[in-house]
């Protein structure tokens, strides 16, 4: 992979994290799949196209009153890079603050988005995107 794509994953999290739904469109692919484990229990987790990326900031936004994923290191898997990042959150209707370590991976075409899941394990994250410990 190479250091633009890098920069587009790291792009692609800041602008997910401004909420910045017209942005995170433009560095996405069209076919874009998210699988999610924060946004799983009504849709079971997998967001698609254009409509579900916004689907999925609806059903994040109605469990969350603030959610960003704080990345601390964009790791290179040829096709994919691996983002470990902590997500920091404030429920909705619990009140309640949290900071869960996660792993997103990210696939890449033609320097766009493609795909995004989440992994809260390190060598589950790893082995989806080809990469072990």
């Amino acid at each position: 992979m190479s250091q633009d794509n890098v920069e587009v994953v790291r792009r692609w999290i800041e602008t997910y994290n401004g909420r910045d739904i017209d942005g995170l469109l433009e560095i996405s692919d069209d076919d874009i799949e998210f699988r999610s484990i924060f946004a799983s229990i009504e849709t079971g987790g997998v967001f698609r196209g254009r409509s579900g990326v916004v689907a999925y900031f609806e059903t994040l936004d109605e469990a969350y009153e603030r959610f960003q994923v704080v990345p601390q290191d964009i790791l290179d898997a040829g096709a994919a890079a691996l983002v470990t990042a902590d997500a920091h959150w404030h429920g909705r209707g619990s009140g309640a603050d949290g900071k869960t370590p996660i792993f997103v991976a990210c696939w890449l075409r033609t320097k766009k988005v493609l795909r995004v899941e989440t992994f809260t394990d390190r060598a589950t994250a790893l082995e989806a995107v080809g990469l072990s410990e």
